[in-house]
């Protein structure tokens, strides 16, 4: 079980664009409650964006995989 009031750690992609990074890290800060909302925030920047939640069962902590292109791309 997730606990609600925990933030989500984002898994990023592609890993070395900072500028992804920082936007979707104010995304979260600024009160995307979950997977779906933070896509829809990071699309009005990022149109492919996709953020798919980790549901491992048992897994205590939340992992979301954000794709800035809508999948892994190999870092430059």
């Amino acid at each position: 079980m997730h606990d609600p009031d925990q933030r989500p750690t984002l898994v990023l992609n592609p890993p070395g664009d900072a500028e992804f990074a920082a936007y979707a890290s104010r995304m979260l800060n600024g009160g995307a409650v979950d997977h779906a909302e933070l896509q829809r925030r990071l699309r009005e920047r990022f149109p492919h964006a996709v953020v798919r939640p980790r549901e491992l069962a048992g897994e205590r902590t939340q992992i979301w995989y954000v794709y800035r292109d809508g999948r892994w791309i190999r870092s430059a």
